[in-house]
């Protein structure tokens, strides 16, 4: 069966239930608990000013250059403006820039050197999903919600951030900037409808252990109230949304089967409900606890795995809707050029 596996470029453990080197949820938290009886079927954030809903960014519009409140955006076009041509605007104008243009002005670097930077790595011909969510799910899981603020810049110019200005440009920082820990379990799906690369009856997109799922969601969620980032979508595209809280229900115990991981002794089915922050349009106020912040619930139903110990060591997906990936990254500070950040950030009050 190894030969086999080689030959088809699938990894052997794709044959089992048993989780892989790349699947291994210990990776995330070595003092994990395993034991089915010991890990809550419920949990959440316990810093409720995290996990707030935000924009991906969409790259084929301009990322963090978009001036998404103008009612003329101009994508990739717009004029770069001079310290006198700002100087004449009217405040509301100003309001309109991009989040990248806003960052610039406020440094007093009229040579708009984060704009040129986003732009360089962008093209209006990218696909629609195509955006920084990789850096938008760190900054949420990481930094509670940022308020809008007013600063005033060398020159005597006043700027206003909007509150998703500055969660732009925190999603930029850790999507392109930001070099801290990054722990990943699981790997990308790479198959689409047309692709040339095979499906693999599935076995190349089933990577995301259903078991390490489970004791990763419960011991994060459930017994240390802190998060970690699910790319939702199974296959080629990437979705990454932070994980706030959850639901499990056990729904019937079983014996091993063919499939299951060695040295399984009982196999536990289990209905999983996972609420993630949403993807939305950039807002001019910050949005959690209000009407317009919008989550996404997946229902994932599958096997755990146990041993006679009663711990999980391994799993099956019965749900077609499965995490593709999950992962965490540590906080960043903001330093170097963009220290100033650290003057544009600053947490919101969360709304009672």
């Amino acid at each position: 069966m190894l030969v086999l596996a080689l030959l088809l470029g699938i990894s052997a453990s794709a044959f089992s239930a048993s989780w892989s080197s790349l699947n291994n949820p210990f990776k995330m938290g070595t003092d994990f608990k395993s034991e089915l009886v010991h890990l809550p079927n419920t949990g959440s954030l316990a810093d409720q000013r995290l996990g707030w809903p935000g924009n991906h960014w969409a790259s084929y519009i301009g990322g963090v250059a978009h001036r998404w409140s103008a009612g003329n955006p101009q994508n990739f076009s717009y004029k770069l403006l001079s310290l006198s041509e700002l100087q004449k605007l009217e405040p509301h104008e100003l309001n309109e820039l991009s989040p990248a243009e806003k960052f610039d002005i406020y440094n007093g670097n009229y040579n708009y050197p984060t704009v040129k930077n986003v732009f360089s790595r962008i093209s209006p011909l990218e696909s629609e999903w195509h955006g920084i969510c990789h850096g938008y799910a760190p900054a949420a899981l990481n930094h509670p919600e940022p308020a809008s603020v007013t600063l005033v810049n060398p020159d005597g110019l006043s700027v206003h951030f909007y509150s998703s200005d500055v969660s732009g440009l925190m999603s930029f920082y850790y999507a392109n900037v930001a070099q801290t820990t990054v722990t990943l379990i699981g790997s990308r799906c790479r198959y689409y409808a047309g692709s040339k690369i095979p499906k693999r009856s599935q076995e190349s997109c089933n990577d995301m252990n259903a078991g390490a799922f489970h004791v990763i969601l419960a011991n994060k969620l459930g017994l240390g109230g802190v998060g970690f980032i699910a790319d939702i979508d199974r296959y080629f595209e990437v979705w990454n949304h932070v994980a706030v809280n959850y639901q499990s229900t056990i729904l019937k115990e079983t014996v091993p089967d063919e499939s299951s991981a060695p040295g399984t002794v009982k196999r536990v089915q289990i209905a999983s409900i996972v609420t993630y922050a949403a993807a939305i349009a950039p807002k001019f106020d910050p949005v959690l606890n209000t009407e317009a912040a919008e989550y996404a619930q997946n229902t994932y139903e599958y096997y755990v795995d146990l041993n006679n110990l009663g711990q999980i060591i391994g799993g099956d997906w019965i749900s077609e809707a499965r995490p593709d990936f999950v992962w965490t990254q540590r906080k960043a500070l903001f330093n170097k050029e963009w220290d100033s950040l650290n003057r544009v950030y600053s947490p919101a009050i969360l709304r009672p």
